[in-house]
Formats: C-alpha cells, structure tokens, sequence
C-alpha cells in the first residue's frame, strides 16, 4: 500500500510539474494534477476490471 500510494504521489508531482511547466499557473497546475490523479486511478480500476474478464493465456479449470 505504501509503495502505491508513494507512486501516485511522485506521478502526480510529475504531472503537476509538467503542467506548471506549460501554463506558469499554480492554481491550474494543481487542477490539472488532481484531475489526472483520480482519472488515472478510475482508468486503472476499469482497465483491471476488463482484464479480468479475458481468458487469454489461462487454463481452463
């Protein structure tokens, strides 16, 4: 939980520096930050929950 929660944080601080990068704005780079966060996550939620449904490379029970 630790190592996740560690790399959300370092991949949002990368975000956040890249947005602050193109737009010179705080406020709009925290937005951006943010956002990209919990979309990330909800992508990643959606994108286990699909995998898990594929049968691809797994033997039958």
């Amino acid at each position: 939980m630790v190592k996740a929660i560690s790399y959300r944080l370092f991949a949002t601080s990368v975000v956040f520096a890249i947005a602050f990068f193109y737009t010179g704005q705080i406020g709009s780079s925290v937005k951006i930050g943010f956002t990209a966060a919990v979309a990330k996550t909800l992508l990643y939620y959606l994108w286990e929950r699909v995998w898990t449904a594929i049968d691809w490379g797994t033997e039958p029970a």
